[in-house]
């Protein structure tokens, strides 16, 4: 395992979605007089939240901020702050060229009206050299902290600090009990534990330095980091791991991918209730729609997995919805949970890949140790997800009927954000090679069923595959998922933050 982690270092929204405040806004900036924006990077340090609050229980300080702020840069951004080349050149690939880069674009499945020439903010050619996320609130969420957030984002952006807001992100506020998507489907479940801060005896733990740079990874290995020549503010950085001459600024910072995907709750829900009709199995009335969208989501409304409850939503006892494996609950071939499954491709755990039907390839999924290596192979492509719902639910009740037949047109989706260490690695591995791959697993013709129907790369491919005994397809799945915005970020450490304000 790896040593503990340096909280009074560690933003806090990397190691916490800020559930107990339920009010968020993000704004997107532009940095306009670098010398103005320094000074107020270093007003605002002692105002952020930082993770610290982690080393004690709920009951006791350091507390949570009233306001939790926390702030990432694009490469621009970092660019613009005037970063030594040495150092921008140390960044990942993917960071450097940005989300909205056309070959990227491709590969992540942003074509069409999904397209980054469309994007409403991060399109090519647009300054965005930051984000601020602001998070407030109690137990409920009251004009009061949307006041003082506005009051905040305010004080913030003005002339006088060298910055400028862009665009406002606002959030739906959030429900810790209810915790639902706009497709109505429970989430926020499977998200791993860090090996650094996670208790003894805890389940799906990973490596620390899978999600923040400077402690080890999966591989055994620290991830590759920017760093400054010594000297000067720089000796305040860590001293890096290879070079004595050296300061390490990616220590304890993480990569952000920030993305805005609009859902069409309707046009999921209509299209459900009318395919059930196509899928024998399908159980009779209202249940259907319920199972088959279910079977495309692989967890029932309520979050419970079709892996241990195949035929029905189990109960609600959400400490369980995450403690499963598909071989040890006997699902490795896909006959209770969908190979092609929204959950099961952003993350397989013990699935065989790249072809789950072969044990001469991949070993017999009821030897633990076979699925213990499975495991061990996903855990390296996992993200840390901090994402929020954004615009008001087809129906507060997300009763399936009322939400195929709204006509409520209203703009809503998901803020997706997510952390991790190596973008190739983990988030693009995840949207490309899983989620946009329609011959995933040894499927054929089926992308991610929610995120990549309707594609143009590889191919155009459109179709679900439910597995059992006669095999059960469905055609045609629709976009119900489009992308309004997005770019890469970099959350730096507190020490990186006040470098970036003395340079």
């Amino acid at each position: 395992m790896n040593h503990k982690l340096d909280l009074e270092e560690i933003q806090g929204l990397i190691l916490s979605g800020y559930g107990e405040r339920p009010v968020a806004r993000y704004a997107l900036f532009e940095i306009v007089d670098v010398a103005r924006a320094r000074a107020w990077l270093k007003a605002l340090l002692p105002k952020l939240q930082f993770s610290n609050y982690r080393k004690t229980g709920r009951g006791a300080p350091p507390y949570l901020n009233k306001l939790c702020l926390n702030i990432a840069f694009s490469y621009d951004g970092l660019t613009k702050l005037g970063l030594p080349q040495v150092t921008l050149s140390g960044f990942s690939p993917p960071f450097q060229e940005g989300l909205a880069d056309p070959n990227r674009a491709r590969r992540l499945g942003d074509d069409g009206e999904s397209a980054p020439e469309r994007w409403t903010w991060g399109a090519p050619g647009q300054p965005l050299h930051g984000v601020l996320a602001v998070f407030a609130g109690e137990e409920d969420a009251d004009p009061e902290e949307w006041r003082l957030i506005g009051e905040c984002l305010d004080e913030h952006f003005c002339p006088d600090n060298g910055v400028r807001t862009l665009s406002v992100l606002d959030t739906m506020p959030a429900d810790r009990k209810l915790r639902k998507e706009h497709f109505g489907f429970r989430d926020g479940i499977a998200n791993p534990r860090l090996s650094g801060i996670a208790r003894p005896g805890s389940d799906d733990v990973v490596e620390s330095g899978e999600f923040i740079l400077g402690y080890k990874n999966g591989y055994g290995h620290y991830p590759l980091s920017p760093e400054v020549p010594a000297g000067g503010a720089a000796d305040a950085l860590p001293v890096s791991l290879e070079r004595a001459e050296r300061r390490d600024f990616g220590k304890n910072g993480s990569y952000l991918v920030f993305r805005q995907l609009q859902q069409h709750v309707q046009k999921f829900w209509q299209y459900v209730h009318a395919a059930k009709a196509g899928v024998p199995d399908a159980p009779p009335g209202p249940l259907g729609s319920e199972w088959l969208a279910a079977k495309f989501v692989g967890r029932w409304p309520n979050g419970t997995p079709l892996t241990r409850y195949p035929g029905e939503p189990g109960p609600e006892k959400h400490d369980e919805d995450n403690r499963f494996l598909f071989g040890q609950h006997g699902d490795s071939f896909g006959a209770r949970c969908p190979i092609g499954s929204h959950i099961r491709r952003t993350n397989p755990r013990d699935t065989a890949l790249p072809i789950p039907h072969d044990p001469e390839l991949s070993g017999t999924p009821e030897d633990h140790k076979v699925r213990e290596t499975r495991l061990k192979l996903s855990n390296l492509h996992r993200l840390l997800r901090r994402g929020r719902s954004y615009g008001e639910p087809v129906d507060p009740s997300y009763d399936p009927e009322r939400m195929r037949t709204s006509e409520d047109q209203s703009e809503r989706g998901l803020h997706f954000l997510c952390f991790n260490a190596n973008l190739n690695r983990q988030f693009e591995f995840v949207q490309s090679n899983w989620s946009q791959n329609p011959t995933f697993a040894g499927l054929s013709s089926d992308p991610d069923p929610l995120l990549s129907t309707k594609r143009q790369f590889p191919f155009d491919a459109s179709d679900f595959t439910i597995q059992g005994c006669p095999v059960r397809r469905v055609h045609d799945v629709p976009r119900v998922v489009e992308v309004r915005g997005g770019a890469y970020f970099f959350m730096p450490s507190r020490a990186g933050i006040k470098y970036l304000s003395e340079l």
